[in-house]
């Protein structure tokens, strides 16, 4: 849209990604547009753009000399020019560059992190952005800007960002932001998946708000006007994309006619007649209309009725853009210092399995990596995700001997602390002498809307 705005004209006969004068624009471009749209996400949440790129292949080419307005060429313009290709990343944009610069968190790295001074634990947050910065306040980990302020602080949010709340996206870019403020002041903010993010990747959205469904429509208009911004200059979608998750998407649908599990009585459109009334006139509209920049003609990416999950399915399944920026870099399992986290809680057939090995494997699952159905270790009454063993709120009924036997097979280690399971009016509390801190409480509206509580481990 600039380089239109300098004299060039609609009608320029040559494209307008291969002119010289978007050059200049091109290494700062892209990221002004991921930082643009990252900031609809987020809501208007400040968000930390990546390093300009060194410009594209056309950057070096002579400008036209027969125009005009070609940009000056004196000797200060190319020196600009020399040092930004000489120390930028490589022309061509890839969503896993701009991941890499902006969270730093790897969960196939070591399960086991060395003792912090201060270590805080955050219960599930479901969907609600006000719970979420509440108890990131009483954790003393952001001032009343919703800038951090934990200095050295290590904070671990315990899973289950997603379901129950439509503020799902926002709460994903601002625990990202913290991430990256935190590391500045060495602090760090670890995010953790909980069985709701597993089971939106599953594409089993029967905990999913309706107001959600909204927010992921937001997603993917937001990310389109993206792509087309990019487009301007012949830029690559990058992050701005829906692409990803197609063959996730195949697998997870099929047996179920091209839909999702969804809410019981949500969703009108659940007749086989609908369904196939839906599916001809995709098929139609496939052949017409050419896919937009960041999208494709399949289903998936072209389907945006107010009725429809597709949005949700795009975004979040293996492989997609929410799954592999957000959660295919989150842990199951981990531990800092003396103390282990699992959403649910950690089994002895977890730890003989390998917790490095689970990471590893949940993580190339939510990438796309690997195909088919979720790993065993987050599916099931007795996984990562879904154990209750140690978490019911009647003390008498956690498995305490359970719990010895885990933590006698991961040395040195003196408690475990778990989410999942909302403690009610005990709040952030602990059982079987101290062992279990069970950190759920409810805070989320759509979970009760419990007083937002924080653990502190010094």
């Amino acid at each position: 849209a600039i380089c239109r705005a300098s004299g060039m004209g609609v009608h320029l006969s040559r494209p307008l990604d291969r002119d010289a004068r978007c050059a200049t624009l091109a290494p700062v471009w892209s990221p002004f547009v991921d930082a643009f749209v990252d900031t609809l996400h987020a809501r208007g949440e400040a968000v930390h753009p990546p390093a300009p790129r060194r410009p594209p292949f056309f950057a070096k080419q002579k400008p036209d000399a027969s125009s005009s307005d070609a940009p000056s060429t004196s000797t200060s313009t190319s020196s600009v020019g020399d040092d930004v290709l000489s120390s930028s990343l490589p022309a061509k944009e890839t969503s896993s560059q701009t991941q890499a610069m902006r969270c730093p968190n790897k969960p196939a790295q070591s399960v086991f992190r060395p003792a912090v001074r201060r270590l805080v634990a955050i219960g599930d947050v479901h969907g609600d952005l006000a719970a979420t910065k509440e108890a990131l306040k009483a954790g003393g980990l952001i001032d009343d800007k919703g800038t951090w302020c934990g200095a050295d602080t290590t904070a671990v949010q315990v899973g289950d960002q997603l379901d129950r709340g439509g503020d799902e996206i926002a709460i994903l870019f601002l625990l990202e932001r913290l991430k990256f403020e935190a590391r500045r002041t060495g602090g760090e903010v670890i995010v953790m998946n909980g069985n709701h993010e597993t089971l939106t990747a599953a594409g089993r959205f029967r905990y999913a708000s309706e107001t959600s469904r909204g927010e992921l429509c937001r997603w993917r208009k937001n990310q389109l006007l993206g792509a087309k911004m990019k487009n301007l200059c012949g830029e690559s979608p990058g992050q701005c994309t829906l692409l990803g998750a197609d063959a996730a998407a195949d697998s997870i649908e099929r047996g179920r006619k091209g839909y999702p599990m969804v809410p019981g009585g949500n969703n009108p459109r659940t007749d086989s007649s609908a369904r196939n009334k839906t599916e001809t006139e995709t098929s139609k509209t496939s052949k017409t209309n050419k896919a937009q920049p960041g999208s494709s003609k399949n289903r998936i990416h072209t389907e945006c009725d107010p009725d429809s999950w597709m949005p949700r399915l795009a975004a979040f399944a293996p492989g997609g853009p929410l799954a592999t920026r957000f959660l295919a870099n989150q842990p199951v399992v981990l531990a800092v210092g003396s103390t282990v986290f699992a959403h649910g809680g950690v089994l002895t057939q977890h730890v003989k399995h390998g917790l490095r090995r689970v990471n590893r494997e949940t993580s190339d699952w939510l990438s796309g990596k690997t195909a088919g159905p979720p790993p065993v270790h987050v599916t099931g009454s007795d996984s990562l995700v879904w154990a209750r063993h140690y978490s019911h709120p009647d003390n008498w009924r956690c498995d305490c001997a359970a719990l010895d036997q885990a933590l006698d097979a991961l040395p040195g280690m003196k408690r475990v602390v778990v989410g999942h399971t909302i403690q009610g009016e005990k709040g952030v509390n602990a059982a079987c002498g101290g062992k279990v801190i069970r950190v759920d409480v409810g805070m989320s509206k759509g979970c009760g809307g419990g007083k937002p509580q924080v653990l502190e481990i010094l």
